[in-house]
């Protein structure tokens, strides 16, 4: 497969609702971002973290904290080796005890963690032995916000919504002095959800349905804009297997390579549901089109309504056939591209 050539990088930032396209001055600060994801579940997670560690490289985010609400041990595991192997050892990784799905059939991150190279040793760094002793998910978003600048931090969450209502619920402690609600209203810009599907309101989404209801809190009582991308969004644009397998020939192991190929047989064109709630922060206007305002509800069953109101504090994105085109391109000629500290 060719290798895609695109234009320079250029960071646009959703500063409302609406998500108006803005430039970043080139001696602006990088954007506080916060993920949460369901790492171990789906290979898409994986790609989506490629592009959040891309960001990074070229100053455009600083990624605070990388929560895992995906309840295995596999999960955070697989997190510190991609934090090592991209060269942000220090991100600190927050875990879900007793929240969120673990799918038993989807085992790639636990693969990956296990291989091993030259003479039996670990193909890639792991240094989390138990995962006990990594902080608390709530805990860990508390401490970490009560840091940040007023409405600054942009939540990214592409799986259960465990651990988000959960900071909604909880109550004052040494780090913050407010509420969860209250902490999340001063401190977050706005979440980007990879959640729900509003072409067929008869189909309950993997990560709502599965998760309900921290789900229904999560819609019901966060009090800032929320950005959803939906199913149908991620379904229309697809990760190429080809580029798996063709266009990381200038590293003799890559985790995102191995993950890939551990999660289903080759070659298959993945769905880039995550990615999609990634690229939002970055790009809100460039390859999708935002619906109108309005207020998502989420049913007993896990199927998202949308009602558009001009008052809403929800809204969620589509894209066209000619965009979900150029959003796969784009993606490609990120994803294949060397990381900072491998060059």
């Amino acid at each position: 497969m060719k290798r895609y050539c695109f234009p320079i990088l250029l960071l646009t930032l959703g500063l409302s609702l609406s998500v108006k396209t803005h430039t970043l001055p080139s001696n602006a600060a990088p954007l506080p971002v916060i993920f949460d994801t369901d790492m171990g579940n789906d290979v898409d997670d994986v790609l989506a973290l490629d592009l959040l560690y891309k960001y990074m490289d070229t100053g455009h985010i600083n990624l605070l904290a990388i929560m895992s609400n995906q309840p295995s041990e596999a999960s955070p595991r697989f997190l510190d080796l991609m934090n090592r192997w991209y060269g942000y050892a220090k991100i600190p990784i927050g875990t879900s005890k007793g929240g969120g799905f673990a799918d038993p059939n989807t085992m790639y991150a636990q693969k990956t963690v296990a291989l091993t190279g030259e003479r039996g040793k670990p193909l890639f760094k792991c240094r989390i032995k138990d995962t006990n002793r990594l902080p608390d998910a709530t805990m860990l978003y508390r401490r970490v916000l009560s840091r940040q600048k007023d409405h600054s931090v942009v939540i990214i969450s592409t799986g259960f919504s465990t651990n988000l209502a959960r900071l909604l619920e909880s109550g004052p402690d040494k780090w913050s002095s407010l509420s969860g609600k209250e902490l999340v209203a001063q401190k977050v810009k706005y979440l980007s959800l990879m959640a729900g599907r509003f072409d067929n309101p008869k189909y309950a989404e993997y990560n709502v349905v599965k998760d309900v209801a921290a789900a229904k809190t999560l819609f019901a009582v966060c009090p800032v804009p929320i950005v959803t991308s939906p199913w149908e969004l991620g379904n229309a644009v697809r990760y190429p297997g080809q580029s798996i397998a063709d266009d990381f020939g200038w590293t003799s192991a890559h985790p995102l390579v191995e993950a890939y190929k551990a999660y289903a047989k080759m070659p298959y064109d993945r769905p880039t549901w995550d990615l999609t709630a990634v690229v939002q922060v970055l790009h809100p206007d460039m390859y999708m089109t935002t619906s109108p305002k309005g207020t998502i509800r989420v049913d007993n069953a896990g199927h998202t309504l949308f009602t558009p109101h001009a008052g809403g504090n929800h809204c969620y994105l589509t894209v066209s056939k000619a965009q979900a085109e150029r959003l796969k391109d784009y993606f490609v000629s990120v994803i294949t591209r060397k990381p900072k500290n491998k060059r």
